[in-house]
């Protein structure tokens, strides 16, 4: 099985040694060996002791029915399963940084196209709110340690379009397109104007007055200092618990700076968002993103924000395999990974406590005045999170896009 082997091979010499003597002490069917490698891998990423260390050999061994590889299977789905359901100890867990290789950036030579938003296409699993995308950077220099884009891109460039001001010239937008994202690929503003991104964007956004440019970013940069931008572009940040900034998300701006940014594009005549996502549940997961919620509060007034959507950690298969293969010292896994329209993420149940949590720290103001929505979620959370909900993906569309262009148009 070469998936098996490939990341087998990706353990340091002593614990692959481990793995294969288990192998080769009781019988497992190859399935059951990579479920056995995957959950050791991720053993490794959150520093608990591995299964194989401290299984209790003696009582597996004096079994007389020859399922000892049964015995030891079910042990150890139940030490994982622990784990998994428990909300994560981050208390004592000090993971080293591994900064991303070091990068050599690249003008490349390409047209930009827009692309759909990452929800599922095979039949509306999530309510999606259709955003299109745009990749004028692919790449990012973050180390955030759940990110998919490091899954898609070579870590050791940064690609940046060329003449990208006369390749958006160019570039036909069709009648159905209103809303484009620019923070799938890298963060929206962490490399500021250094590639004539943002002026680029700035003239772009001038030319097509009804579509929204949506930035998203983690980032303190400041590129609001000598810059002015067109009121269609919404600049906005994902904020997190301060815990999961600093243990998960390296490298990024602290929550203050994010918040500090975004006041700077609020007082340079922009429409700001936020984007709490991706949520974790985490021992101590409710205090933290109450503060968060408290910190929009206190800096921002409904009149200043686009929108603030909510959403939780997600992981496709692809995305999952490169992570153990890492092997990077992250929690990011230790939850209860359950199927989830093609992808892995917490139960609905949990996701039901944590989304309704955050937005029922919200004031009544806030939630009356600001669009509030679930990102990339099960249509079935929305009524019991939020206390309204979409026949389809166009009503979810539509809603989004009149909240958006109203709050555009009450700017002063």
């Amino acid at each position: 099985m070469p998936a098996l082997n490939e990341l087998i091979d990706s353990f340091p010499e002593k614990e692959r040694d481990s793995i294969l003597s288990l192998f080769e002490r009781y019988h497992f069917t190859e399935s059951q060996k990579l479920e056995i490698a995957k959950d050791e891998a991720d053993l490794r990423q959150w520093k608990e002791p591995s299964f194989i260390s401290i299984a209790d050999y003696d009582s597996i061994d004096s079994r007389k029915d020859g399922r000892k590889g049964d015995a030891y299977l079910r042990e150890f789905r139940a030490y994982m399963d622990k784990l998994r359901k428990e909300e994560t100890d981050y208390s004592s867990f000090s993971p080293e940084i591994h900064p991303r290789l070091k990068y050599r950036t690249e003008l490349i030579d390409k047209d930009i196209v827009l692309g759909r938003c990452p929800c599922p296409v095979d039949g509306e699993k999530t309510r999606c709110c259709k955003l299109t995308t745009m990749d004028p950077i692919e790449q990012c220099a973050f180390s955030c340690s759940y990110c998919s884009v490091q899954a898609f891109y070579s870590e050791k460039e940064i690609h940046a379009v060329k003449d990208i001001e006369k390749k958006l010239d160019k570039l036909q937008i069709g009648s159905d397109v209103w809303h484009i994202g620019t923070g799938q690929a890298s963060d929206s503003i962490l490399f500021g104007d250094d590639y004539g991104t943002l002026t680029a964007l700035s003239h772009f956004a001038e030319k097509h007055s009804d579509v929204v440019i949506e930035l998203k970013s983690k980032s303190g940069r400041n590129v609001f200092k000598n810059m002015k931008y067109p009121r269609n572009m919404v600049f906005t940040w994902s904020l997190n618990a301060p815990t999961i900034i600093e243990k998960e998300e390296h490298l990024t701006a602290s929550l203050d700076k994010r918040i500090e940014n975004a006041r700077r594009a609020r007082d340079n005549g922009n429409l700001v968002g936020f984007h709490i996502h991706p949520m974790v549940y985490f021992k101590g997961w409710e205090d933290e993103y109450r503060e968060v919620v408290r910190k929009i509060e206190a800096n921002f007034s409904p009149e200043d924000i686009c929108m603030i959507s909510i959403g939780t950690l997600t992981f496709t298969k692809s995305v999952l395999k490169k992570l153990r293969m890492n092997g990077e010292e992250s929690k990011v896994l230790e939850i209860d990974l359950t199927p989830a329209a093609g992808k892995f993420s917490y139960p609905l149940e949990t996701k039901r406590k944590m989304f309704s949590l955050v937005y029922n720290s919200f004031s009544k103001d806030f939630k009356e005045n600001i669009f509030f929505y679930l990102c990339m979620e099960d249509p079935s959370l929305w009524l019991p999170v939020l206390g309204r909900e979409y026949q389809c993906d166009k009503d979810f569309e539509m809603d989004m896009k009149t909240h958006y262009f109203s709050k555009i148009k009450q700017m002063v």
